[in-house]
């Protein structure tokens, strides 16, 4: 549950920064749309207004041709094309699909009446060629009507003109703030990977310092009851020497070890895998290697694979010494998974000891805890552990008691 619960964490800021991205494409998106509604009210209510205006503008042609035929008893021959422009005009705009979304009920009827004032009222007089007094009078309340919808147009359009302006200005804030979104995300970002990166490394030092006061522990103990035997009056005995020049060279190959890795820039020494397993075949035989081809030529961390395989290795051979026919075991391959996940290459280090009981597994990876007193601290598998977790994988033991011991480690590898 821990595990799952850092990887959540981990992941959190990737899942952040491609929300913001999609908050920002969604924002620009969304800003162009407004533009895009805008511009089509805009170019409606234009059309809405220039033809109110067209209807307007002939009508007041109409009366002024009415007006000097009253006056001079002559009428215009202009004034039929006029008439006939008008009522067209209402007919266009009263067809509009999206009128009424910008009319009322009642202008639009008031247009209609309009329409046949001009048809049943006006153009029998135009046609009589007399009793224009009659027509005035109507001409005189259609100006009024057309001059209250046309008043009415302009106010609306004023209004969305500035309903336009303060969508669009909306629009855009979100798109700024998606993009402050998008900027906080990528900071925190960094600041995560920095501070993963500081952990990994503290990791790293720990894991490393735990697997060497490990391995010096045995030596230096070995070392010990040799100065403790020199004092004596006998010489040493030739097994205790041959046992304290061996301690001493490994603890020599340990301090070299460590020195180059405290000394290095970066640790940028890998080797392929098989040419790291080559070196563990030396063991008397009993260790035997099973590496298929495309995990063989992984390349790996050569310092931290060897000291996590020396470990594994050397508890393996420690728990199969009393047993008949000792084996033990070293697979390598690689797991290929599904797309956008990385493959794993697959450790196992397996022997055929004594085996441990549920109780000493669960504490397996416990720091100090050993079932070895006196030369051993404790922190093999604990160290372990830890290494293969700065390599972002994960080390699992199965064993029972009787049964041997297998020990895995699933590594990332690939992009």
């Amino acid at each position: 549950m821990r595990f799952g619960t850092s990887r959540f964490f981990a992941a959190l800021p990737y899942l952040g920064l491609a929300l913001a991205l999609l908050l920002s494409t969604w924002a620009f998106v969304r800003s162009d749309r407004y533009r895009q509604e805008t511009d089509e009210i805009l170019n409606q209510t234009y059309e809405i207004q220039w033809r109110a205006t067209q209807v307007r503008e002939r009508l007041v042609r109409v009366h002024g041709y009415i007006r000097l035929a009253d006056e001079a008893g002559k009428l215009d021959p202009d004034i039929n094309r006029q008439m006939a422009l008008v009522s067209v005009n209402i007919a266009q705009l009263v067809a509009l699909p999206y009128l009424q979304h910008f009319f009322p009920q009642k202008d639009i009827e008031l247009l209609e009446n309009v329409r046949r004032t001009v048809e049943q009222n006006v153009a029998p007089v135009v046609e009589a060629g007399s009793n224009y007094a009659d027509a005035l009078d109507h001409m005189t309340n259609l100006e009024q009507d057309m001059y209250e919808i046309s008043s009415a147009t302009v106010d609306h359009s004023t209004t969305l003109q500035e309903t336009a302006q303060i969508d669009i200005a909306a629009s855009r804030n979100w798109f700024m703030f998606a993009i402050a979104l998008g900027l906080v995300a990528i900071f925190y970002l960094i600041t995560h990977q920095r501070h993963a990166y500081v952990s990994r490394r503290d990791r790293h030092m720990r894991s490393f310092a735990s697997l060497f006061a490990h391995m010096t522990r045995s030596r230096v103990t070995a070392l010990r009851l040799f100065l403790e035997g020199t004092g004596s009056e006998q010489p040493p005995r030739e097994e205790m020497l041959k046992a304290a020049r061996s301690a001493a060279n490994e603890l020599e190959s340990i301090n070299d070890g460590l020195l180059k890795i405290a000394f290095s820039e970066r640790d940028s020494h890998v080797l392929p895998l098989a040419k790291l397993l080559l070196d563990l075949k030396d063991r008397d035989g009993i260790v035997q290697l099973s590496v298929d081809s495309e995990a063989g030529t992984q390349t790996v961390p050569a310092t931290q694979f060897q000291l996590v395989l020396s470990e594994l290795v050397q508890n393996a051979l420690t728990a199969v010494e009393n047993t008949d026919g000792p084996s033990v075991v070293v697979k390598a391959s690689v797991v290929h998974r599904p797309v956008f996940r990385r493959n794993v290459l697959l450790l196992e280090v397996a022997d055929n000891g004594v085996g441990m009981t549920p109780e000493v597994l669960r504490k397996a990876k416990t720091p100090f805890f050993s079932t070895r007193a006196g030369n051993h601290v404790g922190l093999g598998l604990t160290g372990c552990s830890q290494m293969v977790a700065t390599l972002n994988g994960r080390l699992f033991i199965d064993s029972k008691p009787g049964a041997g011991t297998v020990v895995k480690v699933r590594i990332p590898i690939g992009a």
